[in-house]
């Protein structure tokens, strides 16, 4: 398995996500333009995305979807009224797309039927959950021991108090139906990560309440109180504007 995070962040999210040459994406906020110009990069045409995952309605995630075909759009239900009947997905069912076992399960954010995705083959297993204020319990118990976890830590809880943004605002975001901070997403990931467990992607950081370094810096600081050795994983951050590789390849762009 392999992923291709085109871009990640408040402005717009898209990930490629490959399985033996077949192809799926999860979320789509790129234009057309820029959707093309990414799958160009890594050599992928439009015509062999056989799936779409859509986590959840908010633009980000879904201001580019008509690029696709609304037949191969899959999400839970009332995310997007342009998902067919029979691709409304159930949390905790399986599902099969390109050849993996996708398992949708619950996020908590301030949107209905947010949700993020479990993906397997006989091998390996990669973990997408972003925009949520926290996990639940059966979703913890769910989402144990992958090889790769593309895995939100939105914000550094200091740096956004410090932010000129609106109290409402503020409350929002670190809300339980919010986003993770780069503490509380380091720590589920020390409750969930195993002996398969590979890479680690820090996913939709704020560019004005957090930075790469920072959101680092503090895995890197709740991983040392919790015992667990950080510089056993690959560990990295997404960008808001290149393309991050990772997976079972051999050599990275």
């Amino acid at each position: 398995m392999r992923y291709y995070i085109f871009e990640s962040g408040s402005k717009g999210n898209c990930t490629l996500i490959e399985n033996n040459g077949r192809y799926l994406i999860i979320d789509n906020g790129l234009t057309k333009k820029k959707l093309l110009t990414k799958l160009k990069e890594v050599n992928v045409e439009l015509e062999q995305i056989e799936a779409v995952l859509i986590t959840h309605s908010h633009s980000d995630h879904i201001a580019g979807i008509d690029i696709f075909n609304h037949e191969i759009l899959h999400a839970c239900k009332f995310v997007c009224n342009k998902v067919l009947a029979q691709n409304q997905l159930i949390p905790f069912e399986s599902y099969d797309m390109i050849g993996l076992k996708v398992i949708c399960v619950p996020t908590s954010h301030d949107s209905q039927g947010s949700s993020g995705f479990i993906l397997e083959n006989e091998d390996e297993k990669l973990v997408y959950i972003t925009d949520t204020g926290f996990i639940y319990e059966r979703v913890v118990e769910q989402i144990g021991d992958a090889d790769y976890y593309i895995f939100e830590s939105n914000h550094n809880v200091r740096m956004l108090i410090n932010t000129n943004r609106p109290q409402s605002l503020k409350k929002r975001i670190m809300g339980d139906y919010g986003h993770l901070s780069n503490e509380d997403s380091a720590n589920y990931i020390c409750d969930v990560i195993g002996p398969r467990t590979k890479e680690i992607i820090l996913a939709h950081l704020s560019e004005e309440a957090n930075s790469p370094s920072k959101a680092l810096e503090d895995y890197r600081e709740v991983f040392e109180r919790r015992g667990v050795d950080f510089d056993a994983y690959s560990i990295r951050c997404a960008s808001q504007v290149n393309t991050l590789v990772g997976g079972d390849i051999k050599e990275r762009i």
